[in-house]
């Protein structure tokens, strides 16, 4: 949680000191916190991966495809967390495809090969976004797309899922190891406390708001050992999703999972609950469930 409490420190120090221009670059910073340099797992796109770029005005966003054996797969829009771009999230991408879907995922701008900036909640979104629309083109059956957001990335697929323009057009939304707020992870370091705090925030990600509004089939997976962002969050995400299908809005706490390979410790769980609810997903889309 070390950028957070980078994040922490920042705002206190406004508190403080009555002002700072460039509290909203260092919160991007802090928030998003791009690595330069490659963690150890880190690994070029698997074999058979498409890569290629998505334009956004005058920038790019890096995009790799990777197609799954059968023909008929659903497709997956895989939009990762903070710190790591694609290389360093190969493991779990690979993961989804072995589970049987295409992935398409992307780095935001300011990750990987993307154009160079410092990522924003509103670019961050702007490049999700983006890749909806090419998810639409790679795959023209609504009911097999579904939209999955890891960590900070699962902010942005409900902000995704929750919006008007995608409304109907995707078949279900899976959301691992997120938060509720950026606010709320604030509060749970030692200065959290400190009155006005939550009003010097500038990259919202409320969550919460969003996911009240969700009326999409929805599951959120959540480790109780994740050192970065309380299990507690995504059972208070799935409390308030109450406009989803009541038999397609599912939860899964996976006993003993950290925040990033935790689906490898409890990988047959894991597998069957993502199967249960596509089942669901598709019962909901045929209209036999509610």
């Amino acid at each position: 949680m070390k950028h957070l409490r980078v994040l922490l420190a920042a705002l206190v120090a406004v508190l403080v000191i009555g002002g700072c221009a460039s509290l909203d670059t260092a919160q991007r910073k802090a928030i998003f916190r791009v690595e330069e340099g490659a963690p150890r797992w880190s690994r070029e796109a698997p074999a058979g991966t498409e890569v290629f770029d998505l334009k956004l005005g005058s920038e790019t966003v890096r995009t790799w495809y990777l197609p799954a054996a059968a023909p008929s797969a659903p497709t997956l829009l895989y939009l990762h967390g903070a710190r790591w771009n694609l290389n360093g999230s190969v493991f779990r991408i690979e993961r989804w495809q072995q589970m049987g879907f295409n992935v398409l995922a992307i780095d935001y701008r300011g990750f990987g090969a993307s154009s160079p900036r410092v990522p924003s909640e509103e670019s961050a979104y702007e490049d999700a976004r983006l890749a909806f629309e090419e998810l639409k083109r790679r795959e023209p059956r609504a009911d097999q797309r579904y939209v999955y957001g890891h960590s900070l990335g699962g902010a942005i697929a409900i902000d995704l899922a929750t919006r008007k323009d995608t409304q109907g057009q995707f078949a279900g939304l899976i959301v691992e190891a997120s938060f509720t707020r950026i606010a709320d992870l604030v509060r749970e370091f030692k200065w959290g406390w400190v009155p006005g705090l939550s009003l010097l925030i500038t990259q919202d990600f409320d969550s919460l708001a969003k996911v009240r509004e969700l009326n999409k089939p929805v599951l959120f997976i959540h480790g109780t050992r994740d050192g970065v962002i309380p299990y507690r969050m995504s059972e208070q995400l799935y409390a308030a999703a109450q406009k989803a299908p009541a038999s397609a809005r599912q939860l899964l706490i996976v006993e003993g999972g950290n925040h990033s390979g935790f689906s490898t410790m409890g990988n047959a769980e894991y597998r069957a609950t993502v199967e249960r609810f596509i089942s669901a997903t598709q019962q909901v889309r045929s209209g036999r469930s509610s």
